[in-house]
């Protein structure tokens, strides 16, 4: 009787055949133990299925979370740049305009040898070169992630920079604007303001 019985299968279902033999042939110790056991089996597997699910959850959440965290941060570059331009716009006093452009013509030169060679010249001049397009770009050449947002920190600076040389080539003086007295002029406005004795 008990050999024909065997089970080959995983515990519950061992349970499961004991329970129906005990009730078959009227074992109530039997029955009962096997009703018991298989009760701490399904728990046991209940608890394993609910820990599976708290592990599944608390991943996805954090997933969400790391998603949610990119989104907000969007906007900032992973990999900024020093401000270059607001540097040496604050260097400027009036009188070093060409100390300032040479410097700004330094750092462009600079800055584009540091871009990479899938971005052609237009890239880097246009003023209006989205991210996205940059990115999209680079990732079709099979540049690096890295690669790709230091490219688009590097422009972003460029095009900084190119605005300050517009600036200071509108604020530079000219011969023609900025001529000096003659002598006649500064002894006339002399004579003006000083006091007669």
């Amino acid at each position: 009787m008990w050999n024909r019985s065997r089970v080959k299968a995983g515990s519950l279902q061992a349970l499961a055949v004991l329970n129906r033999l005990s009730r078959r042939y009227e074992i109530d110790k039997i029955q009962r133990l096997s009703a018991n056991f298989e009760r701490a089996c399904w728990r046991s597997v209940r608890c394993a299925e609910e820990g599976a699910y708290h592990r599944k959850y608390a991943f996805l959440r954090h997933c969400v979370d790391v998603i949610n965290h990119r989104k907000a941060q969007r906007k900032i570059r992973s990999i900024p740049l020093d401000n270059i331009a607001s540097r040496l716009a604050s260097q400027f006093n009036g009188t070093n305009h060409s100390y300032i452009q040479k410097q700004v013509g330094i750092h462009l030169n600079r800055l584009s040898s540091a871009l990479p060679s899938c971005l052609t010249q237009s890239d880097v001049t246009a003023d209006k070169a989205k991210p996205q397009d940059i990115l999209q770009k680079c990732k079709s050449n099979e540049v690096d992630s890295a690669t790709a947002e230091k490219a688009v920190c590097v422009i972003t600076e460029m095009v900084k920079l190119r605005r300050l040389q517009e600036r200071l080539s509108s604020m530079a003086p000219n011969a023609d604007t900025q001529r000096g007295y003659k002598r006649h002029r500064l002894e006339s406005m002399a004579l003006r303001f000083l006091p007669r004795l």
